[in-house]
């Protein structure tokens, strides 16, 4: 307990933790040939190869042996770990991260647990909202038929190195057999996608198309989900569509500020417009603010699946959740860059019109609307603003026809 509180203040104070992983990056390279093999299930850095110990030998064989270095990745081979422990019962899989990175996850759960599916699957997650994680995380994985189990650990974040969460929690709750495994992935210039990352960290072979996030609904709607459903039927019946807006974004700290004009040019076309994020035209008849305090966000994706099939329905969004979640209910996205992210190829799907200011070279070219500098204002140094009257243009030119 008392390693744990140091940690704690060693993370609090962002100058002494930056010293410490210098440190500890500059004995890791003047002590490189000192260093311990890895149990046979997982490998820093590398894909294959390297040393490595078998399960038997090594006491904490189910656990990563040290935190990674800023950079550093690490590669998993499950086939290595049945061949050097046959009694290997299942997996426990450590999430800390939001909503929209674990719909990117989905499809590699699901080609995990198809290629071991004598291993019990176990999910761990963290119990706090912060910067790196969403507790929400675990109401979806209770819905994913691949877990067999859901746990919630007290951690907290690294201020430098995001794979390094402080998951020591979830230890407590961890059978024996089981490896501890937490759901990494890599972001970065050179990573084509955060789907593709996860099944190279996860040792599966890349299906082609890359498959879009997996969605999980009951087999009946929820009486909520199906009021609703019937109440926005009503209401969008003789129009051309619905348009669904999410417009903030917790990772990024940004809320869209023109949510009431940008509804109402809407509505002003013809639509019908569904929100998630507050500020738009709450007594307008042809607009409804979504309670995310009485809806599950499972349960605002199946009203969305439900009304797809009766409506053409549109999204809005702010690179966030609902960038995922678009492409795994395939509906057509208007996506708004709001800042200059180099790695944002690693979060597109096709489904996905990029309206940006600046023009990356490792998305399709067509997928790409560039802003004149008229389009949008300084949110701050770093943050724009698109202007209502051009996101309603774009939107026309892209899905009005």
């Amino acid at each position: 307990m008392k390693t744990y509180g140091l940690k704690r203040r060693l993370y609090a104070c962002r100058p002494l933790c930056v010293a410490y992983e210098m440190l500890r990056w500059a004995g890791h390279k003047i002590f490189f040939f000192v260093h311990s093999p890895t149990p046979a299930w997982y490998r820093f850095g590398k894909k294959r190869g390297g040393r490595v110990c078998s399960a038997v030998k090594n006491p904490a064989w189910y656990r990563i042996r040290r935190p990674l270095y800023r950079h550093e990745h690490v590669y998993y081979d499950f086939d290595a770990a049945l061949a050097a422990n046959p009694k290997l019962r299942g997996l426990a899989l450590v999430f800390f991260m939001g909503i929209g990175d674990y719909l990117y996850a989905t499809p590699m759960i699901e080609a995990l647990k198809a290629k071991y599916p004598r291993l019990s699957f176990h999910a761990h997650v963290g119990a706090q909202f912060d910067r790196n994680n969403s507790p929400l995380v675990g109401k979806l994985l209770e819905k994913n038929p691949n877990i067999d189990k859901v746990f919630y650990f007290e951690g907290f974040r690294h201020p430098l190195i995001w794979k390094n969460y402080d998951y020591e929690d979830v230890f407590k709750n961890i059978p024996e057999g089981f490896l501890a495994v937490p759901v990494y992935y890599d972001y970065s210039v050179n990573v084509p996608h955060r789907v593709s990352s996860l099944f190279e960290t996860f040792g599966l072979p890349l299906p082609q198309p890359l498959p879009a996030p997996k969605m999980y609904f009951p087999q009946k709607p929820s009486w909520l989900v199906e009021m609703n459903c019937l109440e926005i039927s009503q209401k969008a019946r003789g129009k051309k569509g619905i348009v669904f807006l999410q417009l903030d974004s917790r990772g990024s700290n940004y809320t869209y500020p023109h949510m009431r004009a940008l509804a109402e040019g809407l509505i002003a076309e013809g639509y019908f417009v569904l929100s998630v994020t507050k500020g738009g035209p709450d007594n307008n008849p042809d607009y409804e603010l979504i309670d995310i305090k009485r809806f599950s966000i499972n349960e605002t994706w199946h009203l969305l699946s439900l009304l797809k099939e009766a409506f053409p329905l549109y999204v809005i969004a702010v690179n966030s959740v609902f960038w995922a979640a678009s492409a795994g209910l395939n509906l057509p996205n208007l996506g708004l860059q709001h800042w200059v992210d180099k790695k944002v190829h690693n979060l597109w799907y096709p489904n996905i019109e990029v309206v940006t200011n600046h023009f990356y070279p490792l998305l399709p070219p067509e997928k790409q609307i560039l802003a004149p500098a008229e389009s949008y204002t300084p949110h701050n140094q770093k943050i724009i603003d698109y202007k209502p009257d051009w996101v309603i243009k774009w939107f026309k030119e892209k899905f009005g026809k």
